[in-house]
């Protein structure tokens, strides 16, 4: 992931046949305001819908903070942990905490589901103690909305991993109510395991699969034999209905249960959905490790920023129309660049669904951390989509005009750029291991402060 200075670089706007515009010029009023400190490694900043004061803090080592109008409460929403201690739960099968700030095991991701107000329910991403991904379901305490209430714990999917690294780690709820998990490839360098290619289950193998057909030779590296069929939603983009479940006796279902059944159920919809034998799970495939994307509020299409290898960092998108099924070229394209030494499992497709828009490594940058299109307050931002590298701790901004996009560099974010996050009227946020900002500009003069966090 290299997940965890100024450098103008030239634009590099591609993807799409369209030609590159002239770079926009960036608002005179956009700010960023630092709203909170003394955070320990963030991983994600999430607010609940209808929720104009709070947001919610994931720290790595696995606490859920709230912040709300500059002050940090004083005790958790959550804290995950590896042993049992006062104020602390060890979810079933443990919980690995991270050895280091680019561990990129731990808790990674958050989400709230749209009827939260009325369900409390809300999903988080962690690696198990045996660094295996976790998806789970929680409500939040009947009598005390600031805390979880661990005894609803429900584990939705277990997705069994190679390596400790390319873990993925966001969730989001689309516009069409379904929960999209992004999930890395499985680790190691140049996806040795084919698992972003691999869509069959029956074409899974313990090793390198340079050919992508069965019988491939076994390889320790890839993970012991015993590991089970959701490798193959390695290096997928998924989409599952959590208000539905599977009964028992599926065999479409890669994160199923031995028998079949399964605490969510497959949209109709899914691509692969009908496929046999496809896992239906997948929405779609070719990622590297998504580590951070996001919807447009205003739109619901889907922006995806995919972390890269040695030379390229992408962002990809999808559009609120689309029928699912893209293939994004990893392992066989980094950016628009071409991987031949993968080839023949490169092969087929012919033609992969390039980025809209890449960047290289240079200027100390490594790892693109995927943020927001604006859609808050503030007139001059609307449309804005903000991003960065976690390396070159610089904000970035892209602008799309006419279904082609451009990019330039903003401002330092003061530390690595380690995520971003949105409350519930589109406001934006930076996290850096330890401060929490706020993007904005000039707000119209009948916005309504409370408790510190604009409102409309």
């Amino acid at each position: 992931m290299r997940h965890f200075a100024f450098a103008l670089i030239a634009v590099l706007a591609i993807a799409m046949g369209f030609a590159a515009p002239a770079t926009a010029q960036l608002p005179p009023d956009l700010a960023l305001v630092q709203q909170s400190a003394g955070f320990t490694n963030i991983t994600a900043i999430r607010a609940p819908p209808a929720s104009g004061s709070r947001l919610f803090v994931l720290e790595h080592s696995g606490r859920i903070k709230i912040l709300q109008g500059g002050v940090t409460a004083a005790t958790p929403f959550l804290r995950l942990c590896t042993s049992a201690a006062t104020g602390c739960f060890v979810p079933p099968g443990g919980f690995t905490t991270p050895g280091s700030a680019n561990d990129e095991r731990g808790l990674l991701g958050m989400a709230f589901h749209p009827q939260y107000a009325s369900n409390r329910q809300f999903y988080l991403n962690y690696s198990n103690g045996t660094g295996e991904t976790v998806i789970a379901r929680m409500l939040a305490s009947a009598g005390d909305p600031n805390l979880a209430d661990t005894t609803t714990f429900t584990q939705l999917l277990l997705v069994d991993q190679d390596f400790s690294n390319h873990n993925g780690g966001d969730l989001h709820f689309g516009g069409d109510g379904f929960l999209y998990i992004g999930m890395g490839d499985g680790g190691s360098a140049n996806d040795p395991c084919a698992r972003s290619q691999t869509l069959e289950p029956a074409l899974l193998c313990n090793g390198m699969q340079n050919d992508g057909q069965p019988g491939c030779p076994l390889n320790g590296s890839c993970g012991p034999v015993s590991r089970g069929i959701s490798r193959a939603l390695l290096g997928k983009m998924l989409r599952i209905d959590v208000d539905n479940t599977t009964p028992a006796g599926s065999n479409r279902l890669c994160g199923a249960a031995a028998n079949g059944s399964a605490p969510y159920a497959i949209p109709a919809n899914n691509p692969f959905a009908s496929t046999t034998p496809n896992c239906a799970e997948v929405w779609a495939l070719g990622l590297r490790n998504p580590f951070r994307f996001s919807f447009d509020r205003d739109t619901k299409d889907m922006l995806i920023g995919d972390v890269g290898q040695g030379s390229r960092e992408e962002v990809n998108f999808e559009s609120a129309s689309s029928l699912g099924g893209r293939n994004y070229g990893w392992r066989c394209r980094e950016g628009t660049l071409s991987n031949l030494t993968n080839a023949p499992v490169c092969d087929q497709p012919s033609v992969f669904d390039g980025p809209i828009f890449e960047y290289d490594h240079g200027g100390g940058r490594c790892s693109i951390t995927g943020g927001y299109r604006y859609r808050g307050p503030a007139p001059s931002l609307e449309g804005l989509y903000f991003f960065g590298d976690f390396c070159e701790g610089i904000i970035r901004v892209a602008t799309e005009s006419g279904g082609s996009w451009t990019q330039q560099t903003w401002m330092s974010s003061g530390g690595n750029i380690r995520t971003f996050g949105e409350d519930a009227i589109g406001n934006v946020y930076v996290g850096t291991a330890t401060t929490v900002s706020l993007i904005t500009g000039t707000l119209p003069s009948n916005t309504i402060f409370i408790n510190g966090f604009e409102s409309p």
